[in-house]
C-alpha cells in the first residue's frame, strides 16, 4: 500500500514538473514571479517610509533629484556636495525627469523596488538558457533571491542608484553567454552610469571572459572598465568636489595625497591591508552574505573572481558600519553571488534529458536555510514586525504637521526624520543631537538658518531633563528664536521675521 502511494505521488510530481518544463511556463513565470516580488517589496518600502523612519540618506537623493528637475545643478546641502561628486552617478538625470511628473518619494520608492524584482527575468534566462537548469531549481533560486537579506537591505535602505546595476550587470553577463552584442555594451553602460567605481566590477568580469575562452571581449571589457574608473576617480568625481577625490579619507591609512598614494600604500602595506580584509567583522559579512545560500557559491568560485577586487576595497574602507548605509557596497557581491550559485546547482547536478536534475536534498535543504536566514537576519524578518511598519504614531503626525507650516522658501535645519518632508528647497541642512550636551549647541543649531526643528523623542538618553531646558531656553533667550510648534515632542522655533511672514503666532 506504501509503495502504491509513493508511486502515485511521484507520478503526479513528474506530471507537474511536464508542466513547469513547458514553453509557455518558462516565458511567464520569471515575469510572474517578478511581478509578485515588486509588490511585496514596494509595499515593505512603502510601509517603512510611511513611518517616517528615513533619514538623511533618503532625503539627500530627493533634495538632489528636486533641485535637477528645477534646472538647478544638484548641490545637496544634505550632502554638502554635488550628488555627482560623491558615485559619478549620471543615471540621477533620468530618475529626475520620472520625479519631476510624479510624487517624489513614491517614484523613487517604486522604480527601485522594479529594479530588484525584476533581476528576477536574468537569473531566471541564466538558470534555464546558460545553465540548463530545471524550472523547480530555477524557481528556487528565484525564491532564494526574492528572500535574500542583502536585497531587502537595498530595498529599504532608501533609495541608491547602485540598486540599477543588479540587473543591469545580471543582463549584462546573461549577454555575454548568449551573444548580444549590442545589448551588452549598453548594459554595461547602465552599470556603470549608476555607480563609477563599478568599472572594476566590469573589468573583473572581462578577465573572466578571458578565463572562458572570450579574449577578445574580455580584453574589450577591462579595457571599458579601467577606463571609466580611472576617470571618474582621477577626474570627474574631483571636478564636482574642489578637485579632490570625495573618498580620500575612507583610506587614509595608506595615505592622502590622491588615489595613486592609497593604491601605494596598500602595496607597501599589505599585511596592514590583508589584517583589515580579514578583520571579524568582515568575516561576519562574508559569512552573512555566504550561508543563507548554503556556501554553495563556493563551488563555482571564478564566478566570485569579479567583484572581489571591488569587495576588498569596501571592506577595508573607514566607514560607520551599519547594514542599510553600507547596503550598496554589496551590489557587486550580490551579482555574482547569484550567478556563482546558479553555475553551482550545474556543477552539482547531472544532466536528463537535455536538462540538469539537482538532487531534491541539496535543493530542500538550499531552500530551508535562506528562509531560516531571512528570518533570523534580514531587515523584512517577521521578528520585525513588518505589518507594523505603517502605523503611524503621534509624534509622527506631529512631524507631518510641522512640515506644512515651513514654506518652500524657508532656511531650514532640522531633525533627520523631518528631512525626507523638507527636500523641495535649496537649503537644508540636519541637526544630528550630540551624545553629550554642548553649552553652544544652541549656536550651532541655529547658524544661517531662519527655521530650526527640534525632535526631543532622538535626544539620547546622556541627555538630563535640566539640558534640554537650558537648550531651548538658550534657543529663545540668546539666539531670539520664537517657537511657534510644540506637539508631540517636535518643536519648531524660527526668527520673529520669519513667524512674521508665515503668518505664525509664538508659543509662551
Amino acid at each position: 500500500m506504501a509503495i502504491s502511494w509513493r508511486k502515485r505521488l511521484e507520478y503526479r510530481l513528474l506530471r507537474w514538473q511536464a508542466r513547469f518544463e513547458s514553453a509557455v511556463f518558462d516565458r511567464t513565470f520569471p515575469w510572474i514571479a517578478g511581478s509578485v516580488v515588486w509588490i511585496i517589496f514596494i509595499l515593505l518600502a512603502l510601509a517603512k517610509s510611511r513611518e517616517l523612519s528615513q533619514t538623511s540618506d533618503l532625503a539627500a537623493v530627493m533634495q538632489s533629484v528636486w533641485l535637477i528637475g528645477e534646472g538647478y545643478t544638484p548641490e545637496s546641502s544634505l550632502l554638502g556636495q554635488n550628488y555627482l561628486a560623491s558615485q559619478g552617478g549620471f543615471l540621477i538625470y533620468p530618475v529626475a525627469l520620472l520625479t519631476a511628473i510624479f510624487p517624489t518619494a513614491i517614484t523613487l520608492i517604486v522604480i527601485q523596488s522594479a529594479a530588484l524584482s525584476f533581476a528576477i527575468i536574468p537569473i531566471w534566462r541564466l538558470s534555464r538558457d546558460v545553465a540548463d537548469l530545471r524550472a523547480g531549481t530555477s524557481s528556487v533560486v528565484v525564491a532564494i533571491y526574492g528572500s535574500y537579506s542583502a536585497i531587502h537591505s537595498l530595498n529599504l535602505s532608501g533609495f541608491r542608484l547602485e540598486t540599477f546595476a543588479v540587473p543591469a550587470m545580471l543582463s549584462f553577463v546573461l549577454c555575454a553567454y548568449t551573444n548580444k552584442k549590442y545589448k551588452y555594451w549598453f548594459m554595461a553602460a547602465l552599470a556603470l552610469l549608476s555607480r563609477a567605481d563599478l568599472g572594476l566590477l566590469i573589468a573583473g568580469f572581462g578577465i573572466l571572459w578571458i578565463l572562458e575562452g572570450k579574449k577578445r571581449l574580455g580584453y574589450q571589457t577591462i579595457a571599458l572598465g579601467m577606463a571609466w574608473s580611472t576617470i571618474f576617480i582621477l577626474g570627474i568625481q574631483p571636478l564636482y568636489n574642489g578637485g579632490v577625490y570625495p573618498h580620500l579619507e575612507a583610506f587614509a591609512q595608506y595615505g592622502s595625497g590622491n588615489p595613486f598614494d592609497v593604491l601605494w600604500g596598500i602595496l607597501i602595506n599589505p599585511l596592514t591591508f590583508i589584517n583589515e580584509l580579514f578583520s571579524e567583522p568582515n568575516f561576519q559579512v562574508a559569512v552573512a552574505l555566504l550561508a543563507p545560500l548554503l556556501f554553495l557559491p563556493m563551488v563555482a568560485p571564478r564566478y566570485l573572481l569579479p567583484a572581489l577586487p571591488l569587495f576588498a576595497l569596501y571592506l577595508t574602507a573607514d566607514v560607520p558600519t551599519n547594514e542599510l548605509t553600507e547596503s550598496g557596497q554589496r551590489v557587486p557581491v550580490i551579482v555574482c553571488m547569484f550567478i556563482a550559485l546558479v553555475f553551482a546547482l550545474r556543477k552539482t547536478g547531472r544532466i536528463i534529458v537535455q536538462r540538469v536534475n539537482v538532487d531534491r536534498t541539496v535543493i530542500g535543504a538550499l531552500l530551508i536555510t535562506a528562509s531560516v536566514f531571512f528570518v533570523s537576519n534580514s531587515v523584512a524578518s517577521p521578528y520585525e514586525d513588518p505589518w507594523e511598519w505603517g502605523r503611524r504614531q503621534p509624534v509622527d503626525q506631529a512631524r507631518l504637521d510641522v512640515a506644512e507650516l515651513i514654506p518652500e522658501e524657508a532656511v531650514v535645519r532640522a531633525a533627520p526624520k523631518l528631512l525626507p518632508l523638507l527636500t523641495e528647497r535649496v537649503a537644508l541642512w540636519e541637526f544630528q543631537v550630540p551624545e553629550n550636551y554642548d553649552d553652544k549647541l544652541a549656536e550651532d543649531a541655529v547658524r544661517n538658518v531662519d527655521w530650526f526643528i527640534f525632535d526631543r523623542t532622538e535626544v539620547p538618553v546622556a541627555w538630563t531633563g535640566v539640558d534640554v531646558l537650558d537648550f531651548q531656553s538658550e534657543l529663545k533667550v540668546s539666539k531670539r528664536f520664537v517657537q511657534v510648534f510644540n506637539e508631540a515632542g517636535i518643536e519648531a522655533y524660527v526668527t520673529p521675521q520669519a513667524a512674521v511672514a508665515a503668518g505664525l503666532e509664538p508659543i509662551e
